[in-house]
């Protein structure tokens, strides 16, 4: 470049020669970007050993749709799929939907409103002809299609809802369709919601309860859905598997009377029916579980308690009658302590007009039918 001028010059200011700090950065620079060159050139016969992960290939010997964005596009554009439409399937008979939750943790119950707080995976099956594709034997690319979240959503989907859920939150969680060739539909939902359950506290602290949850559709009426318990019978009564737990599932307050156990003891988890109800020309599918309380706290903290307090009260009768304090004092104390424990019994019960006595175990229940 051609020389600054004095101007230029001067408004540049004097130049400056490089300083030993700055020298030590540079030679510092240097240093590191040795080392990396070293390391590279040392790891450099492994790196072109290693694979990178590519997309799969459609297969040469195959045809239709390769992949589950294909195969939806595919059945809107050329098949003009239309998920407001439940599947017929020909004959006019209305599309049967199994149902079935699987639970896996009992998270709350509030004994005081009746609500108990269920986690776990709703799972409903189905045949849907219009889905239906080539196996990889009849020249098709898959012998099976899952779609994950919401892309599950662009096929129909039952009008079910649960008809004595309280809360419901399936945000951020799991969801799986999965559609076989001939047109059959699984999907599973992960979800955590509360229902409302009718608990009988009269037999406390050996009080046992069943958790139902009722299942019906929103608009479809029997001559479009019919809904059945996995594997059951279409019409009503009890069959088929309705509910199913975990052999996790645990809690430090109730028992699950229901659950089975190997040979070793180890928990199972445990399997009931399904039981449907049919009003207004719709299914009620009710599933419902037994849990029982587990009394060994109340045993413990309320009543033993309880019947050592009416023993000391008894005790001023043993005491002379020219010594009031202390009569007094073993008529009056007694009475606060059982008014004491009786409201930490209060605050966990409902205020309803039921008795509730603490008698021997009660015999077992029966299950609920769907409520009206």
């Amino acid at each position: 470049p051609p020389p600054l001028s004095s101007a230029k010059r001067h408004a540049q200011g004097p130049s400056r020669a490089p300083t030993s700090a700055m020298a030590g950065q540079r030679s510092g620079a240097m240093r590191r970007a040795a080392m990396c060159s070293a390391v590279v050139l040392a790891l450099a016969p492994h790196l072109g050993a290693m694979e990178t992960c590519k997309m799969p290939k459609r297969p040469q010997d195959c045809y239709g749709p390769a992949t589950p964005v294909e195969y939806i596009e595919h059945l809107y554009s050329d098949r003009e799929y239309d998920r407001t439409q439940r599947p017929d399937c020909g004959d006019g008979s209305p599309t049967v939907v199994e149902t079935q939750f699987y639970l896996t943790q009992l998270n709350e119950i509030n004994t005081k409103s009746g609500i108990l707080e269920l986690a776990g995976y709703f799972r409903s099956w189905w045949k849907d002809p219009r889905l239906a594709f080539n196996t990889t034997e009849d020249g098709g690319c898959f012998d099976s299609i899952t779609l994950m979240g919401s892309d599950g959503d662009q096929i129909w989907l039952p009008d079910m809802y649960i008809h004595t859920a309280v809360k419901k939150a399936t945000d951020g969680l799991a969801m799986l369709t999965s559609i076989s060739p001939d047109g059959g539909v699984w999907r599973s939902e992960q979800t955590t919601f509360s229902v409302h359950s009718l608990l009988r506290l009269g037999a406390l602290p050996y009080d046992s309860h069943f958790g139902t949850m009722v299942i019906t559709t929103f608009t479809s009426t029997n001559a479009e859905v019919r809904l059945i318990a996995r594997g059951g019978d279409v019409g009503a009564g009890t069959s088929g598997k309705g509910m199913q737990s975990s052999s996790s599932m645990n809690s430090s307050v109730w028992d699950f009377p229901a659950m089975t156990e190997d040979e070793e003891g180890v928990k199972q988890g445990f399997l009931t029916p399904g039981n449907v109800e049919v009003k207004d020309g719709k299914d009620f599918l009710t599933l419902s579980f037994e849990f029982a309380r587990l009394p060994k706290y109340f045993i413990d903290q309320v009543i033993v308690p309880s019947v050592l307090f009416l023993f000391v009260s008894y005790m001023q009768f043993w005491v002379a009658p020219n010594i009031a304090p202390a009569r007094a004092f073993l008529a009056v104390i007694p009475v606060l302590i059982m008014r004491t424990l009786s409201n930490s019994v209060y605050r966990s019960i409902p205020e309803g007009s039921q008795q509730m006595w603490l008698p021997p175990p009660p015999p077992p229940l029966s299950p609920p039918v769907t409520p009206a």
